[in-house]
């Protein structure tokens, strides 16, 4: 699946690295669970007050391409092809993105830039899981915060699956990667915003052009659940606390200056508006 859009000026492009089908998409308390803070109970109340039903969150792997004027750009590269960390059954559902990168018209030489909202595996190993550099031409980005805690010996007491991409990303690119701060133009038009916490550097990126805008967030929420209740977190955020307050500031900003945003984990193509819910939020999705 890909789908082409316009924001201003740039040309962008949600391609999906893939995402899971019944009966293989995840269960609603593997990523809300009592240990982070979603007693149980609390997690039914709210599905039954969405009035849907559901059991399970979509936890697709939306990667969006711009063209800048610098050159196509990418944020986020997918799992992958070959990806066993989940289980065989998810290994055909994903990594899928450089074939579909070439259905839309592009190879991955063409690409000139990567920039990670972090490294957890399911953002960075798309960008390396052959042992070369999946995008032989790019230049990648991402927050010093991040590529020093991935480097740190505080990193090591993770499991190995979870912190091999990012190393092996931070390897291959070595002087081709780039740390970056928040608050900076990376490439024209695309800035870096703050939103740490899932991950200590974790970052947004803010597309504009023209006056028309675009927050990517990353892993800021997982699902819609999450807008109706940001202070809701997961089992992958590594500092709790902060990372329910980015979460709270950037569905502020969204709501309150009406920012088309683009959510990596959210249904493809994962692109909405946020809207006011009495003192929550809640998502409204934009179709190209």
């Amino acid at each position: 699946m890909w789908s082409r859009f316009a924001l201003g000026e740039l040309n962008c492009l949600v391609i999906s690295d893939g995402q899971p089908e019944p009966p293989w998409e995840p269960p609603l308390e593997t990523f809300f669970t009592p240990d982070s803070g979603v007693p149980e109970q609390e997690l039914r109340e709210a599905v039954a007050r969405e009035g849907t039903g559901r059991a399970t969150l979509t936890a697709a792997y939306n990667c969006l391409c711009v063209e800048t004027p610098g050159g196509l750009a990418v944020i986020d590269t997918g799992l992958g092809r070959s990806f066993l960390g989940y289980g065989p059954y998810l290994s055909p559902l994903v990594g899928h993105f450089t074939e579909r990168l070439g259905e839309a018209g592009y190879s991955a030489s063409d690409l000139t830039a990567v920039v990670f909202t972090h490294l957890h595996e399911d953002h960075s190993r798309g960008a390396v899981w052959s042992g070369e550099p999946t995008f032989p031409e790019a230049t990648a980005f991402a927050h010093t915060a991040e590529v020093a805690f991935w480097t740190d010996s505080v990193a090591s007491s993770l499991p190995g699956l979870e912190r091999g991409a990012a190393l092996e990303a931070i390897r291959l690119f070595g002087e081709r990667l780039h740390p970056v701060e928040y608050g900076v133009e990376i490439l024209p038009r695309l800035r870096t915003v703050d939103a740490a916490g899932h991950t200590p550097g974790h970052t947004a990126v803010l597309l504009e052009s023209r006056g028309e805008r675009l927050l990517c967030v990353g892993d800021s929420f997982y699902d819609p659940l999450q807008l109706r209740h940001p202070g809701w977190r997961t089992p992958w955020d590594l500092d709790a606390e902060r990372s329910v307050r980015s979460r709270r500031r950037i569905l502020e900003w969204a709501a309150d200056e009406n920012l088309l945003v683009h959510a990596y984990h959210l249904p493809f193509p994962g692109l909405g508006r946020v809207r006011r819910y009495g003192d929550a939020f809640e998502w409204q999705t934009v179709r190209p």
